[in-house]
C-alpha cells in the first residue's frame, strides 16, 4: 500500500526513533523535531491510522508509538535513506586488510571480525561454490606405518595421517609429484570422482591413493566454509535479555538457515534483506569471486538494526574483499 507522504514521514521518525534507542516516541515528541507544522492532533490521528495497517503499535495505552516487523519492513523497501560511511569508518575497514592475507579462509575470518566491530553486530561470512581448488600435494614419512598427507588449497592447508606400510620417503615424493600433476588446479572433490586416473597413471601407488582419498575427499571442503563474529554483542540490546531469545540468536547464527537465506550472486554485490524472522533481522551481500567461488557477509541483529549502516558496511568490506582476491587468491 503506498502512504501518504505525511504518513511515509511519521513512520520514518517512529522507526528511526526505534533503531535510535528501541524506545517509544510519541506524537509531541514527532510534531517538536520533525513536523512542527503540523499540530498534535493530526499526527495522532496519523499515528492510529498506521497502527491500523499494522506499520506500527503501542506497548501501554498512554506510551507513544514503536515500529512492528512489518513498520521495519515498509521502511527497508520504501524509505531507508543511504547511510554513507564516514572518512574514519572506511579508513579503519581498510586497514584491517592492510596485511597479507594468504587465503581465503584468512580473509573470510578477518571480514567477519570487521563486519562485526564496524556494525556491532553478529556477523558470518561463508563461500560456497565450487569446493577447495588444489594447488599441491604433499607425503611426509613419519615413520615406518604413519604418513602425513598435507593438501595445500587455495582456501588453506588441509591435512591427514594414514596407515601404510612398505613405502619409502622416495615412493612419497614420487606420489606426491603424480598427484599434484593430475589435480592442481582442480577442485578436491576431483580426488574421489576421478579415481580413474589414478589407476590409469601409476597402479603401483594403488593402495596410498586410496587411503588419501579416503582421508581428504569429501571431509572437508564440500562444505561452506564459514567463520562468525559478535556472537556476544547480541547481549549489548535488550532484546536479548530474555536467555531464550538470546540462545536462539546464538543457534541462528551458528545454524545453515542465514546460508540458506542467501542469494547465489552475481559479479556485482547483491543485498538482501530479511526482516523480523524469529526476531531477528539479516542483511546479506552476496557475490561471485573467481573460480565460480560465492562469497556472503551477513549482519545479524535485532529487528531494529540500523539497516542502512549495515548495507554499507557490508559493501566496502565486500569491495575490498573483491580486491584482494582478484589481485592475490
Amino acid at each position: 500500500m503506498k502512504l501518504s507522504k505525511r504518513k511515509e514521514k511519521i513512520l520514518k521518525a517512529v522507526v528511526e526513533a526505534g533503531m535510535e534507542n528501541g524506545e517509544p516516541i510519541s506524537s509531541k515528541t514527532i510534531q517538536e523535531k520533525f513536523m512542527p507544522d503540523v499540530s498534535s492532533a493530526t499526527i495522532r490521528n496519523e499515528l492510529m491510522s498506521l497502527e491500523e495497517l499494522g506499520y506500527i503499535t503501542h506497548i501501554h495505552t498512554s506510551s507513544g508509538r514503536v515500529p512492528t516487523a512489518e513498520g521495519y519492513k515498509k521502511y527497508v523497501q520504501e524509505l531507508m535513506p543511504t547511510k554513507k560511511l564516514t572518512k574514519k569508518e572506511v579508513a579503519q575497514i581498510q586497514s584491517n586488510f592492510t596485511n597479507k592475507l594468504v587465503n581465503l579462509n584468512e580473509i573470510m575470518t578477518r571480514s567477519a571480525q570487521t563486519i562485526s566491530d564496524a556494525c556491532n553486530y553478529a556477523s558470518v561470512v561463508y563461500m560456497g561454490g565450487t569446493g577447495a581448488i588444489i594447488e599441491n600435494i604433499k607425503l611426509v614419512e613419519l615413520s615406518s606405518t604413519s604418513k602425513l598427507v598435507v593438501v595445500v588449497t587455495d582456501i588453506g592447508v588441509i591435512s591427514e595421517i594414514v596407515s601404510l606400510e612398505n613405502t619409502s620417503q622416495k615412493d612419497l615424493e614420487e606420489a606426491a609429484t603424480i598427484l599434484t600433476k593430475l589435480f592442481a588446479g582442480k577442485p578436491i572433490e576431483a580426488l574421489e570422482e576421478e579415481r580413474y586416473l589414478i589407476s590409469q597413471e601409476l597402479i603401483k601407488y594403488k593402495e596410498l591413493f586410496t587411503k588419501i582419498i579416503f582421508a581428504i575427499a569429501g571431509k572437508y571442503e564440500k562444505r561452506p566454509q564459514i567463520a562468525v563474529a559478535g556472537k556476544e554483542k547480541f547481549m549489548d540490546y535488550p532484546e536479548f535479555e530474555n536467555i531464550q531469545k538470546l540462545k536462539n540468536a546464538i543457534k541462528l547464527v551458528d545454524s545453515d538457515e542465514i546460508i540458506n537465506n542467501t542469494s547465489d550472486g552475481g559479479e556485482d554485490v547483491e543485498i538482501k534483506i530479511s526482516v523480523g524472522d524469529n526476531d531477528l533481522s539479516i542483511v546479506s551481500a552476496t557475490y561471485k569471486l573467481k573460480g565460480n567461488k560465492t562469497l556472503s557477509a551477513n549482519v545479524v541483529g535485532p529487528v531494529r538494526m540500523d539497516y542502512a549502516k549495515a548495507i554499507s558496511v557490508l559493501k566496502e568490506v565486500s569491495d575490498t574483499i573483491k580486491e584482494l582476491t582478484d589481485k592475490e587468491i
